[in-house]
């Protein structure tokens, strides 16, 4: 991934000792309470942050990428993110360069969501690293477990992909609209289906000669 803007802020600043307890338990991969007010403080944060960023202009750039800088760890250059993008903290989140997420993606990043460079999120598509306790009793009184999310250099998520937590995507993979994704997907490859199933590997047979139209006609 080439380098991105980080941003070095302490997530747990101001934090009660059982909020940021629940914090580094939740980033950890451990059983949390996701309704600590603690936590739904940064929930809120995180909310007024991409609020804004879906009211914005589309030329307003310098702005769009302040708010960018401030609602994610870290953000790569050329990122495109159509509105209306939605997260659950945002300081989970780290998006390497010439990155393209389109309309009404959902980030639920209480655990990290890392993105590679060149990653292309088709519309509708949500990245769940969280997910609620099964038992009933834990549910209703906030235990959630979250797991990490790595979507690989190269990635092209189709229209409304689920990816799941504890979920890694390699380079260059392309998965299937509708496709929900609960293991890891190889590198290079197709994947489809609910669950997401490797349809076959990419190879040379799939260029179309669209790479040498355009160079001879840049050449002419």
């Amino acid at each position: 991934m080439q380098g991105g803007t980080m941003t070095e802020i302490d997530e747990t600043a101001g934090m009660s000792e059982a909020g940021r307890h629940e914090w580094e338990l939740m980033v950890a991969g451990e059983v949390y309470q996701d309704s600590h007010p603690d936590i739904e403080r940064k929930r809120a944060e995180a909310k007024r942050l991409f609020v804004e960023y879906n009211k914005t202009d589309y030329e307003d750039v310098e702005r769009r990428r302040e708010i960018m800088e401030r609602l994610f760890k870290s953000i790569g250059e050329d990122v495109f993110i159509e509105p209306n993008f939605r997260c659950e903290v945002g300081r989970n989140i780290t998006i390497g360069s010439h990155a393209y997420i389109n309309f009404d993606c959902v980030m639920l990043d209480n655990a990290p969501i890392t993105l590679g460079d060149y990653v292309w999120i088709a519309p509708m598509v949500g990245l769940f690293a969280t997910n609620h306790a099964l038992d009933f009793e834990e549910r209703k009184n906030g235990a959630c477990q979250a797991k990490p999310i790595v979507i690989g250099n190269g990635v092209w998520l189709g229209g409304h992909v689920t990816v799941l937590g504890g979920v890694t995507i390699g380079d260059g993979a392309v998965i299937g609209a509708g496709a929900v994704v609960t293991h890891d997907i190889p590198a290079n490859c197709i994947a489809v289906g609910n669950p997401a199933r490797v349809l076959r590997e990419i190879t040379d047979e799939d260029r179309t000669g669209f790479m040498e139209r355009i160079k001879a006609r840049d050449a002419a």
